[in-house]
């Protein structure tokens, strides 16, 4: 733990990264109201910002990468916010079918609470689709489009349980295992993908610890692809 004044022991190489990172900028005025927390929450309100951070840390790692760090914290805060949405499109859905008159269930606000303690995509979107059909909307609006759900199916083949994107290691006892026990490059391309389309590279088969394999300086979509399950690294 540490505290403003606290000496910080570093090497001489690091003490100007450190401080970098301790430096974020300032606002202009002496006092600025920069956010406002609390109260007007709900699932979507944060879920909405950790799409925006995860976007904000996505375009500055195609346009500076490669950096090993970043892939796994930006695709956990995508796969959070994604959660959190379908989290609040359950209840949003459980409350339109319950004004309807809806009782093959009980879609109780506590009912619903205790069922959504789950950290399972497949399990959420299995829900809300079924919720969907039961709605007095015409089809296809009634269920979620396959864009949509071909996403949704790789996330939840990479990370049933939103540990993967978040640990190292996952697991408990003897049952603790890596997460990415095997390696998978990531490589980009200046050529525009469809952002419906799942990377390429994550599939349940490579279950991959993700590594550029060449300095890309641009700011169109990267392409994701699987080169072998133990690549040699390019050079940058």
């Amino acid at each position: 733990m540490c505290w403003p004044g606290m000496p910080i022991a570093r090497h001489p190489d690091q003490m100007d990264e450190v401080q970098d990172l301790l430096n974020l900028p300032r606002p202009k005025r002496q006092v600025s109201e920069i956010a406002i927390l609390g109260g007007h929450e709900d699932d979507l309100t944060i879920a909405g910002g950790y799409l925006r951070v995860a976007e904000i840390a996505a375009r500055h790692w195609i346009a500076h990468g490669p950096d090993d760090g970043l892939p796994i914290p930006i695709l956990f805060n995508y796969r959070h916010g994604i959660e959190l949405t379908l989290k609040w499109l359950i209840r949003l859905t459980a409350r339109c079918l319950v004004r309807d008159g809806y009782i093959q269930e009980d879609l109780s606000p506590a009912k619903l609470d205790e069922k959504l303690r789950t950290h399972n995509i497949k399990k959420l979107r299995d829900w809300l689709d079924r919720y969907m059909r039961h709605l007095r909307i015409d089809a296809p609006d009634n269920r979620i489009d396959s864009a949509s759900r071909r996403l949704l199916d790789w996330l939840d083949s990479e990370d049933q349980t939103g540990e993967a994107f978040r640990y190292a290691i996952v697991g408990h006892g003897p049952g603790r295992t890596a997460a990415r026990p095997d390696q998978v490059s990531i490589n980009s391309t200046s050529k525009s993908t469809n952002s419906t389309s799942s990377p390429t590279c994550c599939t349940a088969a490579t279950r991959a610890s993700w590594t550029p394999t060449r300095r890309y300086r641009s700011t169109t979509t990267p392409t994701w692809t699987a080169r072998d399950r133990n690549p040699r690294r390019s050079p940058v």
